[in-house]
């Protein structure tokens, strides 16, 4: 995604698709990082590796009473605020895979989150979407 950024923008070849398109993408790119940033204080144990500590709590406040991954939802944003300020064929695929990839990510997660919580966990998820609040 950086290397298709810097393509477009050192070359001068970042496509015009609408008027105010740059401020739309740094909307979406800082609310990405609000929301990550959110997630990260709220949830202290945030790893690469998905794994969970002797004692670990469910995490179902703050930005997680919204969805059920926040971190990778604004992960998720960053990319797309990216591709709509760099709307370059290469940044979309990278929008693209970052989306699956996080799907991906966030069911392995919720695999290994109701094998330790059960029937709680299952009732967060019932009430709780997994990346857009209301719709999925």
């Amino acid at each position: 995604m950086y290397v298709g950024i810097g393509y477009a923008v050192l070359g001068g070849r970042v496509p015009f698709w609408f008027s105010g398109q740059r401020i739309v993408g740094t909307g979406v790119v800082l609310i990405g990082a609000g929301l990550v940033a959110w997630a990260v204080l709220h949830f202290r144990s945030w790893r690469f590796r998905a794994a969970l500590d002797e004692g670990h709590q469910l995490a179902a406040g703050g930005p997680f009473q919204l969805m059920r991954h926040p971190i990778y939802m604004g992960l998720n944003l960053l990319a797309l605020g990216s591709a709509i300020w760099v709307p370059t064929p290469t940044l979309w695929a990278a929008c693209l895979l970052m989306f699956i990839g996080s799907d991906l990510r966030g069911r392995a997660e919720e695999r290994i989150l109701d094998e330790a919580f059960g029937d709680s966990y299952r009732d967060y998820c019932r009430h709780t979407k997994r990346f857009v609040p209301g719709l999925y």
